[in-house]
């Protein structure tokens, strides 16, 4: 039986969503090595339907067009030509990477989610992907899935159980071979994975260490994707070269589009996938178009003139690129309200200054960690950075249920007490031993300079001295594994609070976590959630959970939120507005030009 539970979870989640989460430590390297350049294999997206001859499978029907689909054949046909910021990092690979930078251009060619998905139109909600139903049992420790019998990779293979189990056993255990390792994945599922069956082509079945009551909503994070075709993929790793990427293989996927051409620092073509297995809600096939072209604009400048001079149908999301005020009301004045369509997608990312516990030095001692979190100026912050579009927060949105009600009036968040505030962070130093403040590294991700470099004056104002680092994220990533830094900007996006094990987990639990500490409280409120049997339940440990990290131990100093607004040609219709993500529905299959 399908897991819903939409009425409840809706009620409690709202706002909040994921990712990846594809946590920061998972996110992805826009400074790679420049890629070449990619065309589509010969077997890719076959103009004629394989054969079984061809797959060493049953080859997919080709899809035959219903009256409503006649009678809506207007929906049908063109190209969009949309903005994504960078080239997607790290072979567009998922497992490595939840960077905006891979999911704007590679959820087309992937889809969104794995067996299961957040639901579009509510991402606190559990809906199918290429599994029909699930269910659980009794004691929570053993999952079990049914899988769609119409399934199938861009070459026509066929989907079967065998492949979800082997996507599975690569991100949760990685694999080795040889002296060739690759790691696992930090997505938080994985670390209660234990094993996975697929006792035959449609069922797959995952054991758990422990029981997860809400395993469904964890692996259902839409940026967790199965993009790694076992066919294509084994092969290779039984080679030895076990960190073969999804661009390695041709970018062979199960999303509404195929590749046909990427050059690098220039474009990706995405086409039309005429095989794939999803319809719209009267039956009719998907995806409406014939294409997307994603062209690659890493100045933001440049993309605003592209799109008001036609060049563009979408700008980008992603933090840097999504528009300020001042930047939307160019556009507007340009082209008025009745061309384009502002689209506003709100709770993008948590930010946050995390604190490094376990290098000896000031911020070891918890009341520099909280004169930090009390003299912040979170309002200016939002104002400077965002240019208002965002809003402060704790580790949850202050209107979801997972937050403790009247945190945004407490110390360091309510602007009413700043003064007051400010003089006890003072106090608090002196008290410490470090009245005329101390030397600090504060690591921040390349692309994030524009939400460091404020907080630079602020600390500096408090009297520490900050050598701002700005990095690759290849580098972020070596040193967060490290642990070489006092400070680090850390910005997850998530929609659940068990989300944050492999973020704020202690550094024994999780390498990847940008906080630094050892202290096992921290893991047991994940222990606790996982074993929660209850919304209500899971609500309490929240509150409690936030209460002790970001306020009485202050491993970070929790800021905000930031709204995401993008721009559209007034043509553009059926794009699925995530109100509660950036990230998410970025397959873009129900996208149709009016035009």
């Amino acid at each position: 039986m399908m897991i819903r539970e939409r009425a409840l979870k809706a009620l409690v989640l709202v706002a909040s969503i994921l990712a990846l989460t594809m946590v920061l430590a998972a996110c992805a390297s826009d400074d790679d090595p420049t890629p070449t350049p990619t065309m589509a294999p010969d077997t890719q997206a076959p103009a004629a339907t394989p054969t079984p001859s061809d797959t060493g499978d049953d080859a997919a029907p080709a899809p035959t067009p219903t009256a409503m689909m006649m009678e809506e054949k207007s929906r049908y046909g063109g190209i969009a030509n949309f903005s994504t910021r960078a080239d997607p990092p790290r072979g567009w690979d998922p497992m490595r990477s939840g960077s905006i930078s891979v999911l704007m251009p590679a959820g087309s060619i992937f889809g969104m989610g794995n067996m299961i998905r957040q639901c579009p139109d509510d991402g606190t909600a559990v809906c199918p992907g290429v599994a029909t139903e699930w269910s659980k049992n009794a004691d929570g420790t053993s999952w079990t899935f049914t899988l769609r019998d119409d399934v199938y990779w861009h070459d026509g293979v066929k989907l079967t159980a065998a492949d979800v189990k082997f996507w599975l056993e690569l991100a949760v255990f990685g694999v080795t071979v040889g002296e060739n390792s690759r790691r696992p994945v930090s997505w938080n599922f994985a670390r209660w994975v234990e094993s996975v069956e697929a006792p035959n082509d449609v069922t797959v079945v995952i054991n758990l260490s422990s029981a997860v009551f809400d395993f469904d909503q964890l692996l259902a994070v839409d940026n967790q994707i199965i993009a790694h075709p076992r066919h294509l993929m084994q092969p290779e790793i039984d080679a030895g070269n076990v960190n073969v990427s999804p661009l390695d293989i041709g970018l062979v996927a199960l999303g509404p589009f195929y590749l046909e051409e990427y050059r690098p620092g220039s474009v990706a073509k995405m086409r039309r996938f005429d095989q794939y297995y999803k319809t719209d809600e009267d039956g009719n096939q998907l995806p409406y178009l014939d294409g997307i072209d994603f062209y690659i604009t890493p100045d933001p400048s440049g993309m605003d003139t592209a799109f008001r001079t036609g060049r563009l149908d979408a700008t980008a999301r992603g933090s840097g690129f999504q528009l300020t005020p001042e930047r939307e009301a160019a556009i507007l004045s340009t082209l008025g309200t009745e061309r384009v369509t502002i689209l506003e997608m709100a709770q993008s990312s948590f930010w946050a200054l995390a604190f490094n516990t376990l290098r000896e030095g000031p911020l070891q001692d918890v009341r520099v960690r909280q004169a930090v979190h009390l003299w912040l100026d979170r309002p200016e912050l939002v104002q400077v950075t965002f240019g208002g579009f965002g809003k402060m927060t704790g580790m949850f949105d202050p209107d979801t249920a997972w937050a403790n009600p009247g945190l945004m009036e407490t110390g360091g968040w309510n602007p009413a007490t700043k003064d007051a505030d400010r003089q006890q962070a003072k106090a608090l130093l002196a008290e410490a031993g470090y009245p005329d403040g101390f030397d600090a590294e504060f690591m921040c991700r390349r692309l994030w300079g524009f939400v460091c470099e404020p907080l630079v004056g602020q600390l500096e104002d408090l009297g520490i001295s900050i050598d701002l680092q700005l990095v690759d994220d290849a580098t972020r990533a070596a040193r967060t594994l490290e642990g070489s830094y006092d400070m680090v900007m850390s910005g997850p996006t998530l929609a659940l609070p068990s989300q944050y094990g492999s973020i704020t987990s202690s550094a024994g639990t999780s390498a990847t976590a940008d906080p630094k500490h050892n202290d096992a409280k921290v893991d047991d409120f994940f222990v606790q959630l996982a074993g929660a049997g209850s919304v209500e339940e899971r609500i309490e440990i929240a509150r409690e959970m936030e209460r002790y990290i970001a306020v009485e131990q202050a491993y970070g100093a929790w800021l905000y939120t930031e709204n995401t607004h993008t721009v559209v040609r007034e043509y553009v219709k059926g794009i699925q507005v995530p109100i509660d993500n950036y990230r998410r529905n970025l397959d873009f299959a129900t996208v149709w030009l009016d035009k």
